[in-house]
């Protein structure tokens, strides 16, 4: 065992030493402070959604909703196309315009959107059945997968209950808002359309029906170059109706 014996220090050189330990031990803990921060910064950065998105990796789930992009709902109509053509059963694809955001009363402020986007998506989601998609495709524009369908007109039924769960009065921070939705449709599946081309199709079929301000639903029955009378078929909002037929598919 081996003792060390102290050695007579002067007060300045003692003072020195203490100097010079404090100044290390202060440049320490600066370092450390500056790995942490510098760890904290870059550690999250590759959780940011933001930054997967501009590297290419969009989302399958919209953010707002929680409900299904673009990028799924062509996988998931893909499948129900697929199943549809074994069965011989029908699938429609219809997309949903979100319209006339307006308050009752013009005095009041603006609506929080968000939430009234969400409150809505749900709306679409329960007039569906389970086996039904429904997806967000931009800001107030939703597409919708029609599953196992007997016939075109089963189509129409479940486009009716969309629009009259869209037309429910909708109370947001004390503020009840009126809204209202258009849809264009088609029905397939038809030969040599890909989901890609039958969700252009409805979109464009939703475009065309702009322009009627009577016209809520038009939904398109038959693949056609262009959209005459008898390819498309056309239905007033079902509150316009005397008898709407609103019974569930089977």
């Amino acid at each position: 065992m081996a003792w060390i014996e102290a050695t007579p220090a002067d007060s300045g050189s003692l003072t020195e030493v203490l100097s010079v330990r404090l100044l290390v031990g202060w440049l320490g803990l600066f370092v450390a402070a500056g790995c942490a921060v510098v760890g904290l910064l870059s550690w999250p950065s590759s959780q940011d959604p933001t930054r997967r998105k501009h590297d290419g990796v969009p989302s399958a789930y919209d953010g707002v909703t929680g409900l299904p992009t673009r990028r799924l709902f062509l996988i998931l109509l893909k499948q129900a196309l697929s199943r549809a053509e074994t069965i011989k059963r029908h699938v429609a694809v219809l997309v949903c315009s979100l319209e006339q955001f307006r308050p009752l009363s013009t005095a009041s402020a603006a609506p929080n959107m968000t939430l009234v986007v969400r409150v809505q998506a749900a709306r679409i989601k329960s007039a569906l059945q389970s086996h039904d998609v429904v997806a967000r495709l931009d800001e107030y524009l939703f597409a919708v997968v029609v599953d196992n369908l007997a016939s075109p007109d089963e189509a129409r039924v479940c486009a009716e209950k969309i629009q009259s769960a869209i037309a429910l009065p909708l109370l947001v921070e004390g503020q009840e808002l009126l809204m209202s939705c258009r849809i264009g449709g088609v029905v397939g599946p038809q030969q040599g359309r890909t989901a890609e081309s039958l969700l252009d199709v409805a979109s464009d079929v939703l475009e065309n029906n702009r322009s009627h301000e009577e016209r809520r639903i038009l939904i398109m029955a038959v693949p056609q170059p262009c959209l005459g009378a008898s390819e498309v078929r056309s239905f007033p909002p079902a509150s316009d109706r005397h008898e709407a037929s609103l019974t569930s598919r089977s």
